[in-house]
């Protein structure tokens, strides 16, 4: 049976949820996985890298000197790739880096990542995660317990103002939401960390693109 351990918030199981056999514990598609990853990444590219050609810099109207005479080198214009402060010769300009693959490969691909983590017992699921006293202390004090020194995904849907007070500032802890969970997501994070009702939702959300 296909299933993974729910726990209160002091750490003790509640019991055992289980998981729908179309998403879970099947095989994890690597070149998907790769490809999902390379486009998100891509994605998130600025491309805003800029340089001047010849034409752009400041000068480059009168000839710095008589062709012949001089003794020196033959020059035309003082914007020449050849001179210091001059243009640059086929340099980066702005450009977007953005491309899409396929949505039955995305969606292949979160199902692939979400088992990457389950397979590696990666998962965690607890009641609810509630923070009532704001405090980034306590909030601290139950990710220790759970996954102490790990970087963590936390996919929870409906969080009280007190509770994201108390979370947004650990360092290596990422909040979203079941909807906006991506491949890179999963894969760039150790520990996949829900309650029960956001992750019922993800795996909804699996079943209805499966």
């Amino acid at each position: 049976m296909t299933s993974v351990k729910v726990y209160s918030i002091d750490k003790k199981e509640s019991e055992e949820m289980k998981l729908d056999n179309k998403i879970f514990n099947k095989k994890i598609n690597e070149p998907v996985l790769q490809q999902a990853v390379r486009m998100y990444l891509a994605n998130t590219r600025k491309g805003s890298a800029n340089t001047k050609t010849r034409a752009e810099v400041r000068g480059g109207g009168a000839k710095p000197w008589k062709q012949k005479g001089t003794g020196r080198a033959r020059a035309g214009s003082n914007s020449s790739p050849l001179w210091r402060k001059g243009g640059v010769t086929f340099g980066p300009k702005p450009r977007n880096f953005h491309y899409s693959i396929p949505k039955k490969v995305k969606d292949l691909a979160l199902r692939s990542a979400v088992n990457v983590k389950y397979k590696n017992n990666q998962i965690m699921l607890i009641d609810n995660l509630i923070v009532e006293s704001g405090k980034t202390k306590d909030a601290a004090d139950i990710f220790s317990k759970f996954c102490k020194g790990k970087k963590v995904l936390v996919v929870k849907d409906k969080m009280s103002e007190n509770t994201v007070r108390s979370i947004r500032n650990l360092p290596g802890i990422r909040v979203i939401t079941s909807s906006t969970v991506s491949t890179y997501d999963i894969l760039a994070h150790d520990i996949f960390f829900s309650d029960k009702d956001s992750f019922t939702n993800f795996s909804n959300r699996m079943i209805r693109k499966a």
